[in-house]
């Protein structure tokens, strides 16, 4: 049996460290690294989008978002929901919010983990509102917020309860959608004329309008608001017209503002990152549309498109005479 150098099997004696004359001997690494590059997770590198209880007003953010390739994430425990189901879109199932809302927020938290680069939040009901101001404390690290948090007790009636008593009452009602960034600079806003017509069918035409949406400007920016926001103007008893609803939470004349081309929901998102490269939109004040009005959440549901050659459309061109005087 051969002999076994045990010099062989001890450990290597290593050089002792060299020494640096001068900071100019030391010669620069040019070689390329052979680390791989970090890949980002989504192809665009969009800030994903969370969806906090969906609702069936929230089908034009989800379009509008997947046009741009933007991820979706829904946060819902309604089963039967069409921006739930929409194609590209990931799902999350949790309890209702009423019974588990502790299960809402690890689940906020475990998707800010899971998603990259910053996530932003749309809440798009009030119950949702009221949950996520709750947590914004420990939301607000990991979230951006394209549908600000403050409540519809600053003003009399939710937008959608303000339209229904307009129209009821004979009236009629101008929603004012506006987005402004951080800068404060309105990057996007959209009137729409709501008039009744014979029960329950009512007229909604977009109009200029330009003091009504001056004056929703100022009301927002008095709160410093950043982002989506809806306001509805009716006649007061003295004819004047007054504020009588607002919220940040999408409704039903979001979708018809991005038919009469203005993207809110794009504009929205942009704004919630910082993204001051979108110009300016204004409507192209085309949209003629006959809805119908009908109880309970589901208020507005869409009919066919008027016909150049119909009456109503001769009330819609009234109603923008109207509200250019």
């Amino acid at each position: 049996m051969p002999d076994i150098d045990v010099h062989a099997l001890a450990a290597p004696v290593l050089d002792p460290e060299p020494r640096i004359e001068s900071p100019a001997t030391v010669v620069p690494i040019t070689a390329p690294s052979l680390a791989p590059a970090r890949v980002p997770l989504h192809p665009a590198a969009l800030h994903p989008a969370v969806l906090v209880d969906p609702r069936l007003e929230t089908l034009a953010v989800v379009q509008s978002l997947r046009a741009q390739r933007t991820p979706l994430v829904t946060l819902s425990a309604r089963r039967l929901e069409p921006a739930v189901h929409a194609r590209s879109v990931r799902r999350v199932r949790v309890p209702a919010l009423a019974a588990s809302p502790e299960r809402w927020q690890a689940r906020l938290l475990s998707l800010a983990a899971q998603v990259e680069p910053r996530p932003v939040l749309w809440v798009c009901s009030e119950e949702a509102r009221a949950f996520v101001a709750d947590a914004r404390r420990m939301l607000e690290p990991h979230y951006d917020f394209a549908t600000p948090l403050w409540s519809t007790d600053t003003a009399p009636l939710a937008p959608d309860a303000a339209i229904r008593a307009a129209l009821q009452r004979g009236e009629a009602a101008i929603e004012v959608q506006v987005v402004r960034d951080a800068a404060g600079r309105c990057t996007g806003s959209c009137a729409l004329a709501w008039a009744a017509v014979a029960p329950p069918d009512v007229v909604v035409t977009s109009v200029a309008s330009p003091e009504v949406t001056e004056q929703s400007e100022m009301w927002l920016a008095s709160r410093a608001h950043r982002g989506y926001a809806r306001l509805v103007w009716t006649p007061n008893r003295f004819g004047r017209l007054a504020l009588a609803g607002a919220s940040s939470i999408p409704g039903a004349g979001l979708a018809l503002a991005v038919l009469d081309g203005v993207d809110l929901p794009a504009l929205a998102h942009a704004a919630a990152i910082g993204d001051t490269t979108c110009a300016p939109q204004s409507a192209r004040l085309r949209l003629v549309r006959r809805l119908v009005v009908a109880d309970g959440e589901d208020a507005l549901v869409e009919l066919p498109d008027l016909e150049p050659r119909d009456v109503l459309a001769r009330i819609a061109a009234y109603v923008r005479s109207l509200v250019r005087r």
